[in-house]
């Protein structure tokens, strides 16, 4: 069974550059990532944000579209389709996804607000009551070296 990480992040903290973080050490690890976003807008500003995340670093990736090169370390995308190659899947959106069983590693990012945290909450009895190994880290402040 996977195991699934929920970082939840203080309040004034930015859920996607702490996904870049974690897509970045992830990458680094040499795991391949998949970003899973709610909607192709939102893979589109994540795909630019990584491109200007670090300026002095590069993270090979590019949006998965069913034609992505199963090279592609990390790969960004929506809706029902996800690369069968990676490991860590950093989810964005507000469900689980149905693939979520075919990654080892689940990253569940949870803003400071408390709609973020009731949709999380909800997230966590889901993968409870599915008997996931569920682990929780408490984010405060965030550095520029994260």
């Amino acid at each position: 069974m996977s195991r699934v990480d929920f970082y939840i992040l203080s309040e004034g903290n930015n859920v996607d550059r702490f996904a870049c973080a974690i897509a970045t050490k992830a990458w680094a690890s040499g795991n391949r990532v998949h970003i899973h976003t709610q909607s192709d807008e939102n893979a589109t500003k994540f795909d630019d944000l990584l491109w200007i995340y670090k300026d002095i670093s590069f993270v090979p990736h590019e949006i998965f579209n069913g034609n992505t090169h199963d090279d592609t370390p990390v790969t960004i995308g929506y809706g029902g389709h996800f690369p069968k190659s990676s490991q860590v899947m950093i989810n964005l959106g507000p469900d689980i996804p149905e693939f979520t069983s075919s990654f080892d590693r689940v990253v569940e990012i949870v803003g400071g607000t408390e709609s973020n945290k009731q949709l999380a909450r909800q997230r966590y009895r889901q993968y409870k009551e599915a008997e996931y190994e569920i682990h929780d880290h408490k984010i405060e402040n965030l550095t520029e070296h994260d």
